[in-house]
């Protein structure tokens, strides 16, 4: 028995649509990787955890992941909802489906979109109001967003980032990983976030808004 095999012998599925998702990915070609099971599981315990209520999740992609984080909005109770963005029609509503399939459409709020475009608008509008924020869009939009990002979190709201290991893993597509490492040069050089990194899946921050004292 390989790791991999004997770490999901213990992670069990929240809600189970997600394994099917799983066992169907392995014959697809035509979707995005989506975020590994113990990534997936990891930011569900963060949101209960914390009992954020407002989440974002950049990055929807077939709704793989969307599925265990509006789960765990569901479980946090409180009327929360699950934000998320992307930009594809086409797998959007097969996003739209599986969300659907689940039974959180209540606690999903799907938006599509240009990332680029959508979250400098929500950073306008709602800044200081999400408890934590999913980044796992295009890479190259990682450091783009950085500042946005920042100003919706709310103090001691967490940003959680996907990939963060991609400039040293060899199976990753080349070019991806110098965003990603812009990107990690920024978050852990910024004193406003307080930071970890851990080799989750490929690669996986857990950052902190630091709240800032108040000065009379």
């Amino acid at each position: 028995m390989g790791t991999r095999s004997y770490l999901y012998s213990f992670l069990s599925h929240d809600i189970m649509l997600t394994e099917q998702l799983e066992q169907d990915a392995v014959l697809r070609s035509d979707i995005q990787p989506f975020v590994e099971r113990e990534t997936a599981k990891l930011i569900s315990l963060l949101i209960r955890v914390t009992h954020a209520e407002k989440v974002l999740e950049l990055g929807t992609g077939i709704g793989y992941s969307t599925i265990w984080l509006g789960g765990a909005v569901k479980e946090v109770g409180g009327g929360g909802k699950l934000i998320t963005i992307d930009n594809h029609e086409r797998t959007g509503q097969e996003a739209k489906d599986n969300i659907e399939k689940a039974g959180l459409s209540e606690f999903v709020d799907q938006r599509f979109g240009d990332a680029e475009q959508v979250v400098p608008e929500l950073a306008e509008t709602e800044s200081g109001t999400y408890d934590m924020i999913f980044q796992d869009c295009g890479k190259y939009l990682y450091p783009l967003l950085y500042e946005d990002l920042y100003r919706l979190l709310k103090p001691g709201g967490l940003l959680i980032t996907d990939d963060t290991l991609f400039l040293v893993n060899t199976t990753i597509r080349k070019g991806l990983g110098k965003y990603i490492d812009t990107y990690n040069k920024q978050l852990f050089s910024d004193t406003r976030y307080y930071s970890t990194m851990l080799p989750v899946g490929h690669g996986f921050a857990v950052s902190m808004k630091v709240p800032q004292e108040v000065t009379l």
